[in-house]
């Protein structure tokens, strides 16, 4: 295993070397790196291309020694031990330590089913702790999370998470997706990240786009400027039997350099289908 992580690492970093010396590409996988205002960067293509090489490892070699790639399947037990608040606490505000036993203890637990009735499943190491016990059981105190898995693993100054959810938040009443076969309905990844999010602002972004077992899903690259915020996203979202389904993964900037290729990993491996 150490054999191939180190061959594989030279790989990434000659092919950087050689990508230095190549003219700006115009985005990766079908996609385009664009600022906030819809303009093409170039100045962050290159180093985009090597994490994309690092990315094209499989989960099993980057993940951390001793730990094991486990799948987690929604209306079903979780392969791991959950984290649920101790009775008679609440979840307090802010960051969620998932290592603080005087609030939380860890228990057995079905994961997802609670928002979403679409089957899908998730890959990632058996460090991440699913959540549970709030609303309806479900993971959240909100009630509009369907899944969230947590690490403290990669240092930083909060978790990296994994949420899924299908799009809908107490704030809004039109769900553009209700009703539609497929994600391509609602117009390219660009025209669906609008109609998804359309207060939403970044610095950067890339989009692209996949089909798996003849469903589309769109994947986007967000990042945003800013202090004390899980300001990196990536996100894979589909639209599947008349309803939106959406992986999400948040990192910040304190630990993103180590998450990045694990959260990557892991929200790649989101599938929808028993």
């Amino acid at each position: 295993m150490q054999k191939v992580v180190t061959l594989a690492l030279c790989f990434a970093l000659s092919a950087l070397l050689c990508i230095h010396f190549l003219p700006p590409p115009q985005g990766l996988g079908g996609g385009v790196v664009r600022s906030g205002q819809g303009k093409a960067i170039s100045s962050t293509s290159r180093r985009n291309i090597a994490v994309s090489l690092l990315g094209a490892l499989t989960l099993e070699n980057l993940n951390k020694a001793n730990a094991e790639i486990v799948k987690f399947e929604s209306g079903k037990d979780a392969p791991v031990l959950c984290t649920q608040a101790k009775e008679g606490m609440k979840r307090r505000r802010g960051i969620i330590d998932v290592s603080d036993t005087s609030v939380f203890e860890r228990t057995s637990c079905k994961i997802g089913g609670y928002t979403t009735k679409i089957p899908y499943s998730i890959e990632a190491p058996d460090y991440f702790q699913p959540l549970t016990g709030y609303a309806n059981g479900g993971p959240d105190p909100s009630g509009f999370l369907d899944m969230r898995l947590e690490s403290e693993d990669f240092g930083g100054d909060r978790p990296v998470t994994i949420v899924v959810s299908d799009g809908k938040t107490p704030d809004r009443k039109d769900y553009p997706w209700i009703g539609k076969k497929s994600i391509t309905e609602l117009g390219s990844p660009d025209q669906f990240l609008k109609i998804f999010a359309p207060q939403l602002y970044v610095n950067e972004k890339m989009s692209s786009m996949k089909t798996i077992d003849g469903v589309t899903y769109y994947t986007y690259e967000l990042y945003k400027a800013a202090a004390n915020y899980n300001n990196r996203k990536i996100i894979s979202a589909v639209v599947y039997d008349g309803d939106l389904i959406t992986c999400v993964g948040l990192a910040s900037d304190s630990n993103w350099a180590k998450a990045e290729p694990i959260l990557k990993a892991i929200v790649s491996s989101f599938k929808i289908g028993a």
